[in-house]
C-alpha cells in the first residue's frame, strides 16, 4: 500500500514551485501517492497521522494562526550553512504542561532532531515571563540530569544574542516567539533563508514546508528555486517510515549543491532558470 502525502501550494511562488517539482515527485510513485489540498481544513477528513508537503503564507502571521490551530508539539527547522553542516532550531510550545505532555516530557524529540555529540541549549525568556516559562525549564532541567551522556545548557534569549553565544552553538531550544527570532538570525548568518525548511508534528500528522515567504517579486519569472521544498519532503519520508530512501535523496540534492555552485537559479548565485535547474536535478538524483 502507498503512502499518502498531501500538497499544499501555498501563496506567491508557492503554485509554481509544486509545477517544477512534478518530475521530483515522480520519482517516488512506487511508494507514494500525492493528493492536492485547497484548504487545511480539509485535513480535518483524513486519516492519521497525515503527511502534508507546505508551500508559502502571505505571511508570518497566517502561517503561526493556521498551525497553532493544528495543536503542535514541535517544529524544528533545519538551517542550513554555507560550507556543509546545518544548525537546528526546536520550538516548542511554552505550557504548564510541558512535564507531562510536552516536547520535552522525555528525549524522544530531542533524539529525533538533534546530534548527541554537540551541545543543546534551551534559549529561554524565563526572566520575562516566569509564570510561563516555569513547567518547562522544570522539564528542561530534569532532561539534564537524567541524560548525563548530553550536554544541556540554557541561556536567556538576550544574552545568548548580545554575548554572541549562538556563534558556537548550531542546537538551540526556545518557544515558537523565540524561535522565530532565532531562525531568521542564523538563515541571516549563513545566508540560507532560501534553503531551510521546518519540519511541525501537529496533533494528528506531520507538516514540512520551506522557511522562505512567498517571494511575490518574482513570481512568474520563473527563476524561484525549489531546494527548501524538496528538503521539506525528503523530511517527510522519513517520517512517513522511508529514512533511509530520505537521506540517499536528501545528501545527493546537498552535494549537487555544494559541487555545482553555478548550476542553480539566480537567488541561490546560479545562472539557471527553475526549469533548468530541476532538470540537471532530475538527472542527478539516482534512487
Amino acid at each position: 500500500m502507498k503512502t499518502h502525502i498531501f500538497l499544499y501550494p501555498g501563496d506567491g511562488i508557492g503554485p509554481e514551485l509544486f509545477d517544477s517539482l512534478r518530475a521530483f515527485f515522480s520519482l517516488f510513485d512506487e511508494t507514494i501517492e500525492y493528493h492536492y489540498l485547497s484548504s487545511f481544513q480539509d485535513l480535518s477528513g483524513l486519516n492519521k497521522p497525515y503527511f502534508v508537503l507546505c508551500g508559502p503564507f502571505v505571511s508570518e502571521q497566517e502561517q503561526t494562526e493556521t498551525f497553532k490551530s493544528l495543536k503542535p508539539l514541535y517544529a524544528h527547522t533545519q538551517i542550513p550553512h554555507e560550507t556543509k553542516g546545518y544548525t537546528s532550531v526546536l520550538a516548542v510550545p511554552v505550557t504548564e504542561k510541558q512535564m507531562h505532555t510536552g516536547a520535552l516530557k522525555d528525549m524522544t524529540v530531542i533524539h529525533a532532531c538533534f546530534k548527541e555529540d554537540q551541545k543543546v541549549v534551551m534559549v529561554q525568556q524565563y526572566q520575562e515571563q516566569p509564570q510561563v516559562w516555569e513547567d518547562t525549564m522544570k522539564a528542561w532541567t530534569r532532561l539534564a540530569f537524567s541524560n548525563n551522556h548530553w550536554r544541556f545548557e540554557d541561556a536567556n534569549v538576550l544574552s545568548f544574542i548580545k554575548h554572541s553565544q549562538y556563534k558556537n552553538t548550531n542546537q538551540v531550544v526556545s518557544s515558537i516567539e523565540g524561535a522565530n527570532v532565532l531562525k531568521a538570525l542564523y538563515a541571516s548568518i549563513h545566508n540560507s533563508l532560501n534553503r531551510a525548511h521546518t519540519l511541525i508534528e501537529v496533533e494528528d500528522g506531520y507538516i514540512a514546508a520551506a522557511m522562505h515567504g512567498h517571494a511575490p517579486d518574482i513570481v512568474g519569472m520563473g527563476i524561484a528555486n525549489p531546494y527548501a521544498l524538496m528538503m521539506a519532503f525528503c523530511r517527510l519520508l522519513s517520517v512517513a517510515g522511508f529514512a533511509d530512501l530520505s537521506q540517499r535523496v536528501e545528501n545527493q540534492i546537498e552535494t549537487f549543491f555544494f559541487e555545482n555552485k553555478e548550476l542553480t537559479t539566480p537567488d541561490q548565485g546560479g545562472i539557471l532558470t527553475t526549469e533548468k535547474y530541476m532538470s540537471k536535478i532530475i538527472e542527478y538524483i539516482n534512487l
